[in-house]
């Protein structure tokens, strides 16, 4: 079951596979938007690694 609870929990890993497992739908400004922004947090987390 994925809650924000379950979420908090979850390893990096599991959040990109769940994140490149999901896609918002054309018509959904505001899924779309989330979508962005967590590929945007992710690649920032990438960059701060590196």
């Amino acid at each position: 079951m994925l809650n924000p609870v379950t979420i908090q929990y979850m390893s990096r890993e599991e959040i990109e596979r769940l994140l490149f497992s999901l896609s918002a739908t054309k018509d959904n400004e505001e899924a779309e938007a989330f979508e962005a922004l967590a590929r945007r947090l992710l690649q920032l987390l990438e960059q701060a690694v590196d």
